[in-house]
């Protein structure tokens, strides 16, 4: 199940996510079932539909045409044809509705065509736009199948139907949410890499002097992508039970990527250490991945035009978070070699 767990942050925050210990940013308690906010927005960019009942079993996505050589795929779709379909297609119908600290509902845009939907409530009005930051960040990275596309979206209040009881969304003067729509993702394996007898043998994995076992050189790999994504975007909330999940070929998904880009956090340095060995193309990536790059990509989601979706501070700590990474994998290469740092291509 796709359900969301926001647990276990206090103690994993220093050594996982390279912070000095910040406190979770507080979070408003909903609102009362009858609360909905209304706000000053955009016209809407989504038409209306009517719910319908809920099917037990999403339909089978229909075959794409082939990508293009070269393109970034997900799930069998281009990441480019998945934000285009998930940014254009109206929500026909709502069949779930997830709860935690967050509510995220399962939706669907016909054909297929499954999202996952955070949307925007008070007091949890950024959230969603951390998401959207968070999967640029992975693409121009070069992380490939981890991070589910993410792309910010509009759906009508009528289309959540029942599911919108007791929630207390922010609805703007067009019968409209905002939100963040990412890629379905049907399957998600607890893998439990939060216990205490998993980190120590993954943390093992990430210390250039010791070797990866071959059987473990692809998981290492994975683990060492989500540690330089979380460390870059200062993710606090990684490490608990449902935050690091694995889809049905038993490889990671780094999902629920909104506890990053809070200013007072990224603009601490926290310790780079933790980031000791990562696939070369990855040291590559980040050394060209500037902030104005990502704020160029990032302008390009539909929402950009309407709402700010990250901090120019968040921007200032992600160049401070860059170069020290970078410094600390240059003293590791010079300590353990590059063959060490550097084991996967």
């Amino acid at each position: 199940m796709n359900r969301r767990t926001l647990a276990g942050l206090g103690g994993l925050l220093a050594t996982f996510a390279g912070c000095s210990s910040p406190p979770p940013p507080p979070v408003l308690p909903p609102p009362s079932p009858r609360a909905v906010q209304v706000v000053e927005a955009p016209p809407p960019a989504t038409v209306h539909a009517s719910p319908q009942a809920p099917d037990p079993e999403p339909p089978q996505a229909p075959a794409t045409a082939p990508a293009a050589a070269g393109a970034r795929m997900f799930r069998g779709r281009s990441e480019d044809e998945w934000l285009r379909l998930m940014s254009e297609r109206p929500v026909v119908r709502t069949l779930e509705r997830f709860h935690s600290t967050l509510f995220v509902f399962h939706m669907d845009l016909g054909d297929g065509v499954h999202i996952s939907f955070q949307p925007e409530r008070p007091g949890q009005e950024t959230f969603w736009r951390r998401e959207v930051t968070s999967y640029h960040l992975a693409r121009l990275l070069g992380i490939q199948n981890r991070v589910p596309p993410t792309v910010g979206k509009r759906v009508p209040l009528s289309a959540f139907g029942r599911f919108a009881s007791g929630v207390g969304l922010v609805v703007d003067r067009h019968g409209m949410v905002l939100g963040s729509a990412s890629v379905w993702m049907p399957v998600l394996n607890r893998v439990n890499m939060h216990l205490l007898p998993a980190r120590r043998e993954w943390s093992g994995w990430m210390n250039p002097a010791h070797d990866v076992p071959e059987a473990s050189r692809e998981r290492a790999r994975q683990v060492s992508e989500v540690l330089v994504f979380d460390y870059l975007a200062a993710n606090y909330d990684r490490w608990n039970c449902c935050n690091i999940t694995a889809d049905e070929n038993g490889d990671l998904v780094f999902r629920d990527n909104d506890a990053g880009w809070f200013p007072d956090v990224i603009n601490r340095l926290g310790d780079p250490n933790v980031v000791r060995r990562v696939p070369r193309y990855l040291y590559e990536s980040v050394q060209r991945v500037t902030p104005e790059l990502l704020r160029e990509s990032v302008s390009h989601d539909p929402m950009a035009g309407s709402v700010h979706l990250v901090s120019s501070r968040a921007y200032t700590g992600y160049e401070l978070r860059r170069q020290a990474l970078l410094a600390n994998l240059r003293r590791m290469v010079e300590r353990h070699g590059e063959a060490a740092v550097f084991p996967w291509p």
